[in-house]
């Protein structure tokens, strides 16, 4: 069998295997590496990349890789698992969404993708995670967090031919109730969208919360979907199973930012379909007494919403998936 290797962790037999993978330079010189998960089967098959915590305080992501790799045993899998638990290393110590070091480039590592060899130290760190990639992976499976512990909802790589096909396949296997065909212009420089450019069939994954938002609960569940992308990839001899929720298609997203900020409470959670104009959260003075309704500005699934208790100008209102229809 051909040996697996991704940074310094290495494997040519059935097994499992943990390294690191340099992706820049620490202010005081040292290597700036991330963490490397390998599983490699009892056969050859597809190379499945999965990576958590590209915005580093996306925890969620970490959790459900560790519970899906301790419960895969490699006898019984076909080609390799690549895992990669913090991917933007420095602000998930940071705990914010950007590396705390990159102070005069656009620090959303995944608005910048394929990076530059060259460029800020996010686009350096897309540069190396990606070279990586795209010379392992047969398909990619990038996991966000959002605000809320009700948020379930997923995207995959709308594209032409096989890859494209191979990509729905992996998102109706792992089944999330609010699905998005995403197309080429939707994240043009993300990670998953660059890969299905290159033929690698990808998807993004939006599960629980942040915080006091994030949930046991979201982890086990998400790891036992992911198991079935596995099944559906053909990396396990196991029959896809048909997730026990309903799921549907949205056209496309609408992120809503506040127009003022205040105490806020919402009043629909994550999957409410909701109406244009239905009254989605109430924002209260410092004595107690509403002010003002937040009113949805369109019709469609709530994907993601403010979980309060306080709300400032400009931030995130709610997320809403528009036109959503049967899958």
């Amino acid at each position: 069998m051909a040996e697996l290797k991704v940074g310094s962790a290495s494997i040519s037999k059935p097994g499992k295997a943990n390294g690191w993978l340099k992706v820049g330079d620490m202010p005081h010189g040292r290597p700036m590496e991330v963490p490397v998960m390998l599983v490699k089967g009892k056969s050859d098959g597809p190379t499945l990349w999965i990576q958590a915590a590209i915005h580093g305080n996306e925890y969620t992501g970490t959790y459900i890789i560790h519970e899906l790799i301790r419960k895969i045993d490699p006898k019984e899998l076909k080609g390799n698992i690549v895992a990669i638990p913090a991917l933007n290393i420095t602000a998930y110590q940071a705990g914010t969404r950007g590396s705390p070091f990159d102070i005069y480039g656009g620090s959303d590592m995944n608005r910048v993708f394929p990076g530059k060899v060259d460029g800020t130290l996010t686009e350096q760190m897309a540069y190396h995670v990606y070279n990586e990639l795209k010379r392992v992976a047969s398909a990619i499976v990038d996991i966000h967090t959002a605000f809320m512990p009700s948020t379930r909802w997923s995207l995959f790589t709308k594209v032409d031919g096989e890859a494209g096909q191979r990509a729905e396949a992996m998102a109706r296997a792992f089944g999330y109730p609010v699905i998005l065909p995403s197309k080429t212009a939707v994240l043009a420089s993300s990670c998953y969208m660059c890969a299905a450019r290159e033929g690698i069939p990808g998807l993004i994954i939006e599960a629980g919360g942040k915080g006091p938002g994030f949930t046991p609960e979201v982890v086990s569940d998400a790891a036992d979907r992911m198991r079935n992308v596995a099944r559906a990839l053909g990396m396990l001899d196991e029959k896809v199973e048909k997730p026990k929720n309903k799921s549907v298609f949205i056209t496309e997203f609408a992120w809503i930012r506040a127009t003022r900020g205040g105490l806020f409470q919402p009043t629909v959670d994550c999957l409410d379909t909701i109406k244009k104009g239905q009254v989605i959260g109430k924002y209260y003075d410092m004595f107690g007494e509403p002010v003002e309704d937040a009113k949805a500005p369109a019709a469609g699934v709530v994907l993601n919403m403010h979980p309060g208790p306080l709300m400032i100008s400009g931030e995130t209102l709610i997320h809403i998936g528009l036109e959503p229809r049967d899958a």
